[in-house]
């Protein structure tokens, strides 16, 4: 669109300046430079108010006009067409796309609200799109969610603040099950805390935390834990130096698009297969390529690393399992006492 403008005002003023001088070679006094812009923008809009200054008799002149009644039309006619074209298709793109988002998160129950796309909220929406999480993302720059829309793919957002509770509803949060705080300063984490726990006593809510001083801040206004991201980048930076190889492997564990590898929580419920065995009769590795790694009792705070055979699975403990997609896929189905769906991968 620009070079297309620029392109009409170069014919504007190259035609403008054309008329005058074949004014001045003929001595037409009253070819001003105004009459000859004129003379350009009737022709080039088709307007045509007559021979405003008169060619008759100018072999020059008359053919310059033809040539830009021919040629010079062409480009305000292909602007325009673009314009309204662009308005048109944007205009009904984004409404019919607006009312189908509106649609999808009237059906949702239980996903995840994510609250900021920025540098942090990018990354939780990719990985909660490769998990195939059902969510739905707040943030409110609307370009900013629509270049995401455009790299990641198709999800369901709402444009406007994080800590209007208008917008939180407009997402669903009365019918979610978590809620991610990925804003930029703490002070805005806090408030979409404290406005997500008054609407939602149940839900689930994880802040970022840039400042370490922030998570008691973030704790009492309701988070169920705090991230710091800066501190945990930290980490990253010392094990990539101290040991590449753990961390080579993390990356592809959770990176490899064929055969993913996820961490997985399995809560047992009451009336499942595996309720009231160990974990030796319970044998999860006959699902698949499983490794039980921790287990948490019910109602309990320490978690049981690396549990041994005789652990006993009650009801309504959690079980954190390492392996493929589809192999823990299969081992929720006996964690289940009703065959409802289950399981949380973290």
């Amino acid at each position: 669109m620009r070079r297309g403008a620029l392109v009409l005002l170069g014919v504007i003023v190259l035609s403008t300046l054309t008329y005058y001088a074949i004014g001045l070679y003929h001595g037409r006094e009253h070819w001003t430079l105004l009459n000859c812009l004129f003379m350009t923008v009737i022709t080039l809009s088709t307007i045509g108010y007559g021979d405003w200054l008169d060619i008759k008799g100018l072999p020059l002149a008359t053919i310059f006009t033809m040539l830009l009644a021919v040629v010079g039309v062409a480009v305000p006619a292909f602007l325009i067409t673009n314009s309204t074209a662009l308005i048109v298709d944007g205009l009904f793109t984004d409404v019919f796309r607006r009312r189908r988002m509106d649609r999808d998160i009237a059906s949702l129950n239980g996903h995840v609200i994510v609250c900021g796309v920025g540098s942090t909220g990018l990354h939780c929406v990719e990985e909660l799109r490769e998990m195939g999480a059902t969510f739905v993302a707040i943030d409110k720059d609307a370009e900013r969610l629509r270049r995401v829309f455009q790299q990641l793919g198709e999800f369901v957002y709402v444009v406007g603040r994080a800590d209007d509770d208008a917008v939180l509803r407009e997402a669903g949060i009365d019918r979610a099950a978590g809620l991610i705080a990925a804003l930029t300063d703490d002070k805005d984490n806090v408030f979409v805390t404290l406005s997500a726990r008054a609407l939602n006593p149940r839900l689930r809510i994880v802040s970022k935390g840039v400042d370490e001083f922030a998570r008691t801040k973030l704790t009492a206004a309701g988070a169920d834990a705090v991230v710091n991201t800066t501190a945990i980048g930290g980490r990253r930076l010392v094990g990539e130096m101290l040991s590449p190889t753990v961390m080579t492997f993390i990356e592809t564990m959770l990176r490899e698009p064929d055969d993913p590898y996820r961490f997985e929580e399995l809560v047992v419920e009451a009336g499942s297969e595996v309720e009231g065995r160990s974990l030796a009769e319970a044998d999860v590795r006959r699902y698949g390529r499983l490794l039980v790694v921790a287990a948490r009792p019910p109602g309990g705070e320490e978690v049981v690393f690396n549990p041994p055979g005789a652990h006993r699975l009650r009801a309504g403990e959690t079980v954190v399992v390492l392996g493929r997609a589809q192999d823990l896929e299969g081992a929720r189905r006996h964690f289940r006492g009703d065959g409802a769906p289950g399981g949380n991968s973290p």
